[in-house]
């Protein structure tokens, strides 16, 4: 159900992001999924069964798509495989259309408060009037609000994803990070490796084993102890940084 005077949030991060703004027809695709997203559920007919659409879903078709860009079929079809395999998109194809979830909408797109729009009646005329300006925003009180950490805002949005991940599983396990702790981390992980895929793997090996550091991956591990002489067993992390 898109509303036509509707809205999206469009992050400047998004220009950090190497698979969305690989060029310009994919960066075209990636906003066309997010301006027809739905924001409320809503009941609609998919592969012959009728099921209820969440936010950040849609119906659509790549012929459709291929027509409102003026881009190829097939181009429209390799790029959302891209997005899929990068854990942009999820997407159920039928005969005549497919299903598509934007992940991690809620994160992105979830409603703010609205802004309080009337002022107390026995505040004077001197005081400061409320700024409905929604671009016009208190930094630090939003960040505290969402428990960001600033660092997050120069990564690519995969990569800020795994991160808060990694920090929400530190969490779990009764030791949370501060912001320089992440910093800090995340300076180490560029160290172990400069590629970005490698460096989510290797947040995804401490999250999965429960460790509260990151550690090269044990496939490069063991590959190292093949070389060295005498071979020792991989040893379990401690905890490197509080």
């Amino acid at each position: 159900m898109n509303e036509a005077r509707g809205y999206i949030k469009l992050y400047r991060t998004t220009l950090d992001n190497p698979v969305v703004c690989k060029d310009s027809e994919h960066l075209a695709v990636w906003v066309y999924l997010l301006l027809n997203a739905t924001h409320a559920g809503y009941s609609v007919m998919f592969k012959g069964r009728r099921i209820e659409l969440q936010p950040g879903q849609l119906i659509t078709g790549r012929r459709s798509m291929a027509a409102k860009l003026k881009v190829s079929d097939s181009k429209v079809q390799r790029i959302l495989k891209v997005f899929e395999i990068e854990q942009q998109i999820e997407q159920q194809t039928a005969s005549q259309n497919r299903l598509i979830s934007v992940l991690n909408w809620q994160r992105y797109q979830e409603s703010e408060p609205p802004i309080e729009q009337q002022v107390n009646h026995d505040r004077t005329t001197s005081e400061p009037r409320v700024n409905t300006n929604k671009n016009v925003k208190n930094d630090k009180n939003v960040k505290n609000a969402k428990n960001e950490y600033t660092i997050l805002d120069s990564l690519s949005i995969p990569m800020a994803s795994k991160v808060r991940e990694f920090v929400d599983n530190r969490k779990q396990i009764k030791s949370p990070m501060s912001e320089r702790a992440v910093e800090l981390m995340i300076a180490e992980l560029q160290k172990l490796s400069p590629d970005e895929n490698e460096q989510i793997n290797i947040l995804n090996q401490s999250i999965i084993s429960g460790w509260k550091g990151i550690f090269p991956l044990k496939e490069q591990s063991n590959k190292k102890q093949k070389r060295n002489e005498p071979q020792q067993d991989y040893q379990s992390p401690t905890d490197w940084i509080k």
